[in-house]
């Protein structure tokens, strides 16, 4: 690579590190796409950069705009992006740098990917998120005879209780649940939260069944022996521990062990697989039917650790084509119906889930008369 190239780019990872804070994988992928630019350049210095140069390496990168370039080869349009994307945040800062201002104003604005390519990358992936019933059926299905079974039903209950990410899952020790207060506290210095984000969250109205597997777990760990700063969820089965046991309970290294475990359930109850990241995505739909006000749907977004509402509706609360037609269609009867019979449903709406059981209650017995 051209030395005073190398330079820079040197300057330029330390800029990142230092002045922007980020974290080293992320440093290490731009520097990755950094490296290809360079190397596209052959010695070329930087001071020399012009918009042919930057055109040149887009199409070398073998996307799907290319022509007579086998499919096998291609880069992922995200990956594409992404790269665009790095190299304009480089040649920005580079224009800034002294012997570089000579740089043309508008060179960052040539690494703009096309639009098709920018809407290939930003396309809704295809991904299977189950169901509240395929939940519970696993549920159902997984066996509970010993303590690494009931722990493995247990991370798949407190993952649809408290829509934690599987990171935030295997970090979690014992003193950050309060099962009396349906709280976690997702405390970023021992947690491996997104972003190292502190969060205290509670558990989501998912059904009394579901807490209850969560609470008779923390209730066997406790009895087992298990301390404020053991794993909720110990690696090994040997990890959890009799009370008078020496032996430090061990947290998973890993989420790969978690995936494995709705590999298993998923097989034993027939349920397609889906990653432990898809069962948020299942939550938040969920939270469109619990959410009556627009209050409630913000506590909820919350909840879930996102400080927009936004991302909760357009990654996560996305409606199935059935689940979009199926609303319409209802829309339609509402409007069809008697007023009367609006008016029946407000009111039903707004009694409490005590009164509501009493009430239909009443419309069965009236029904068998």
């Amino acid at each position: 690579m051209h030395g005073p190239t190398a330079w820079m780019l040197y300057l330029y990872q330390t800029h990142m590190k230092e002045a922007r804070g980020l974290d080293v994988k992320t440093i290490d992928a731009r520097m990755r796409h950094l490296g290809q630019f360079a190397a596209s350049l052959a010695g070329k210095d930087l001071t020399s950069l012009k918009p042919n140069d930057i055109i040149c390496f887009k199409k070398s990168l073998n996307g799907p705009d290319k022509e007579n370039v086998p499919e096998s080869v291609s880069l992922a349009a995200p990956t594409i992006v992404q790269t665009c994307h790095d190299l304009r945040t480089f040649i920005e800062w580079l224009s800034k740098q002294p012997g570089y201002r000579s740089l043309l104003r508008d060179l960052a604005d040539y690494c703009t990917p096309s639009r098709r390519m920018t809407a290939l990358a930003h396309a809704p992936k295809a991904r299977y998120e189950p169901s509240p019933d395929e939940i519970k059926s696993m549920l159902e299905a997984m066996p509970t005879t010993t303590s690494q079974e009931r722990r493995d039903r247990a991370a798949i209950a407190f993952l649809y209780l408290t829509g934690v990410r599987d990171g935030a899952l295997i970090s979690l020790r014992l003193k950050h649940v309060d099962a009396a207060s349906k709280l976690v506290n997702q405390d970023a210095s021992e947690v491996n939260t997104k972003f190292s984000k502190t969060m205290r969250t509670l558990w989501f109205p998912v059904g009394t069944d579901i807490a209850t597997i969560v609470t008779n777990w923390i209730d066997e760990r406790r009895a087992s022996g298990a301390q404020d700063d053991d794993p909720l969820f110990p690696r090994t089965p040997s990890a959890v521990r009799s009370r008078m046991s020496s032996i430090r309970d061990e947290f998973w290294k890993t989420s790969s062990p978690v995936r494995e475990v709705i590999r298993k359930a998923t097989e034993a109850a027939g349920v397609p697989y889906f990653r432990p990241h898809a069962i948020r995505a299942t939550i938040a739909r969920m939270c469109l039917t619990w959410a009556r006000s627009p209050e409630e749907l913000k506590a909820l977004s919350q909840n879930l650790g996102h400080e927009d509402i936004g991302t909760t509706m357009k990654h996560y609360a996305t409606l199935g084509e059935d689940r979009q037609h199926e609303l319409l269609l209802g829309m339609w009867e509402r409007r069809e119906a008697p007023e009367e019979d609006e008016e029946l449903a407000d009111l039903i709406k707004r009694l409490s889930p005590e009164d509501r059981c009493v009430l239909k209650t009443m419309a069965h017995a009236l029904l068998k008369n």
